[in-house]
């Protein structure tokens, strides 16, 4: 049985955060500084769930069961909750459950193996640079000069992406398509991400088998518009069990093409199968 990986999240702060006039506002008021941290802290605790908040009901209120969560007074998260609410910093799906938009924005993460797959190549390139530097000094002294690359280093690098599911560029698509429709769209998304990421076999198979029926969707699309773009009118000329085509009539939203011969019959054949035969043609001319 496969060990389950281990993930790590972190807040990523962008540079004109504190420059946002809504986070301006809110260190003006009084006691501004302390909601502001506390905001903060609430955009950390649903780091996991992709800025998801789910009250669970331990204590009377939202704000209370927060502050014991955060060990902050229970008045000074309420303060922040009704603010973060007039500023859309924090949006009510229902009762129960709450989003804030801004985490997904800013939210970091990793698995513990690439971590430590990040931290090996740090130490081999630290390695290499000083194996690097031993090689320039002789090579130089000796009259030689070398010139650095950053090929290898950059294959590692992608070899860690290919590995990384999240970095599916079809997998923010499926968790879209997946939570679209729900009454709560963000929480679903947020609940399957966090399946998916942690390892659950379900999800990620459930992932895994949309996207092969993604994949082969817009292959088939792809072959149909090639089949019904194909200049079928480059056949003239051409022979089909010896006879030669003199004329070829089809319409663009048709399935089927006609071909006309020499001798004066003509033929009804499937688009997509005369290009299949013009495809075959092309590629045993080859």
């Amino acid at each position: 049985m496969a060990a389950k990986c281990k993930r790590y999240y972190w807040l990523k702060l962008k540079q004109d955060f504190f420059a946002d006039p809504r986070i301006k506002k809110l260190r003006r008021i009084a006691g501004g500084d302390t909601y502001t941290v506390i905001f903060l802290k609430i955009m950390l605790l649903t780091l996991k769930t992709d800025g998801v908040l789910v009250y669970e009901g331990i204590e009377n209120s939202l704000a209370m069961e927060l502050a014991l969560k955060l060990d902050e007074d229970d008045k000074n998260v309420e303060a922040t909750l009704i603010y973060m609410q007039s500023m859309n910093l924090l949006q009510e799906l229902d009762p129960h459950t709450f989003d804030i938009p801004q985490v997904r924005e800013l939210t970091g993460s990793e698995t513990d193996s690439a971590e430590r797959k990040r931290r090996q190549r740090k130490r081999e390139k630290e390695a290499k640079s000083v194996t690097l530097s031993h090689q320039s000094h002789a090579l130089v002294t000796s009259g030689h000069k070398i010139v650095p690359t950053e090929i290898e280093t950059e294959k590692e690098l992608e070899i860690e992406t290919d590995t990384e599911i999240e970095s599916d560029s079809l997998f923010e698509k499926w968790l879209d398509e997946y939570s679209s429709g729900k009454e709560t769209p963000p929480a679903y998304k947020a609940i399957m991400r966090k399946r998916v990421l942690e390892g659950n076999t379900d999800a990620r198979n459930t992932f895994l088998e949309w996207k092969r029926s993604y994949l082969e969707k817009l292959q088939k699309e792809e072959n149909e518009k090639k089949i019904q773009t194909f200049d079928y009118n480059s056949m003239v000329g051409s022979k089909i069990n010896g006879m030669v085509i003199e004329r070829v009539v089809t319409l663009e939203n048709s399935n089927y093409v006609d071909l006309f011969f020499e001798d004066g019959t003509f033929h009804s054949f499937a688009k997509n199968e005369v290009y299949q035969w013009i495809h075959r043609q092309r590629k045993e001319a080859v």
